[in-house]
């Protein structure tokens, strides 16, 4: 059995290939050859499980038959995270004054998620006093953004490094704007798994994503679930930011959600049920 978190090859052709230098027949042909290898090995297993529904159907249209495919999503720990409160005294730690305004991005820094538009936005923000961008976590990328941030000068940005998990719940939930930031492409090939954290804790969240990705289904099908914006377009990330920074916390369809769909023991007895009428 193989678990599909994150279709990593679709993302690959999302950000690097359609941004190289290479020519279009060449690109084609690397991709056949690729997907063809994917789509091999995804057959090989007896079964193959994937994270939500539209992922699933990505995994039918590679080949895998239907009959040995398996529903089973991201949880959350609901009990560790829905309790949580905002912190300010380990905001003041990671260098965060303790009456500003926080959209948190925090994650992996690579090249999937574009965090060059949220640096942008931030630039488009410092006349607000109130707002600060806190970027949690580590990754390739960092040096580049951090650099970037330098290079513009920019006050209202601050990095710190990865958190320890005990700590999570109380970060999040001293967030009043979440950040699940990527490049047009990789949307619709992964369902970022800090999401279900984020919604756990009653977060505000600000996807980019196109409508037609399986996060943006999931903002349509639970109105007010997160805010929705155009990816790499850094004049819709700074109004989708606005927009969340006005909404109430904590947000209660978020929390419905996570309650009703993201139980981590009510995920696992579901997912045990599945697999066994499978091995039936």
């Amino acid at each position: 059995m193989v678990h599909v978190q994150d279709y990593e090859v679709d993302a690959m052709f999302g950000v690097i290939f359609d941004n190289s230098g290479s020519s279009h027949h060449k690109n084609g042909v690397i991709r056949r050859f690729i997907y063809g290898v994917e789509s091999w090995l995804l057959c090989r297993f007896d079964r193959v499980s994937s994270i939500s529904p539209d992922m699933i159907q990505r995994a039918i249209d590679k080949g895998v038959p239907e009959e040995r495919i398996i529903f089973f999503p991201n949880w959350a720990e609901l009990d560790y995270f829905l309790k949580a409160q905002r912190d300010s005294k380990l905001l003041v730690e990671l260098g965060v004054g303790s009456k500003k305004r926080v959209v948190l991005y925090s994650g992996n820094i690579g090249e999937k998620q574009g965090l060059e538009t949220l640096i942008e936005a931030a630039e488009q923000l410092q006349h607000r006093d109130d707002l600060v961008f806190l970027i949690v976590g580590e990754g390739a990328g960092k040096a580049r953004i951090i650099a970037k941030t330098q290079a513009l000068k920019l006050t209202n940005v601050v990095f710190a490094p990865l958190q320890p998990y005990e700590r999570l719940p109380a970060l999040l939930a001293s967030a009043d704007c979440h950040m699940v930031v990527q490049k047009r492409g990789v949307a619709d090939a992964v369902l970022p798994s800090k999401l279900t954290n984020i919604l756990a804790v009653g977060g505000n969240a600000v996807i980019t994503a196109d409508p037609d990705t399986s996060l943006g289904l999931l903002c349509a099908e639970f109105p007010e679930i997160a805010v929705l914006v155009e990816p790499e377009s850094v004049e819709a990330l700074v109004a989708g930011i606005t927009l969340a920074l006005d909404k109430p916390l904590p947000n209660k369809v978020a929390l419905a959600y996570a309650q009703e769909h993201l139980d981590k023991e009510q995920i696992l007895r579901k997912f045990e049920h599945n697999l066994l009428e499978l091995i039936d």
